[in-house]
């Protein structure tokens, strides 16, 4: 071999050296940010679990308030009693106006 033959080899393995080199060095580098955001989207669905949980914590606690306020405010059957008291009736007594004669009717 040559000296020129030699110095082209080298040159040529030492850019064989330095892609392999940025190849592995690449596909290390693309798996660890692979597992990074597998990580992170992970812990998202465990995140979204807890707020589901809280949700429906809340929705519960929410639904009991409301039936505490109805027992207060007494529902209906209070509301019914307290309308008999204050002189409204279950049946109603209707009054009809008659009305009074047209104009047409009082002419001669």
């Amino acid at each position: 071999m040559t000296r020129d033959e030699r110095l082209q080899l080298n040159t040529i393995n030492q850019k064989c050296h330095l892609s392999l080199l940025a190849s592995v060095s690449l596909v290390i580098l693309l798996t660890i940010i692979k597992m990074v955001f597998s990580n992170q989207f992970a812990t998202r669905g465990k995140d979204l679990e807890t707020i589901k949980k809280q949700t429906y914590s809340l929705q519960k606690q929410n639904q009991h308030l409301n039936q505490e306020l109805a027992q207060k405010t007494g529902g209906l059957d209070n509301l019914a009693e307290i309308a008999k008291e204050n002189g409204f009736t279950d049946k109603p007594n209707y009054q009809y106006f008659t009305s009074p004669p047209s104009v047409a009717q009082k002419l001669p």
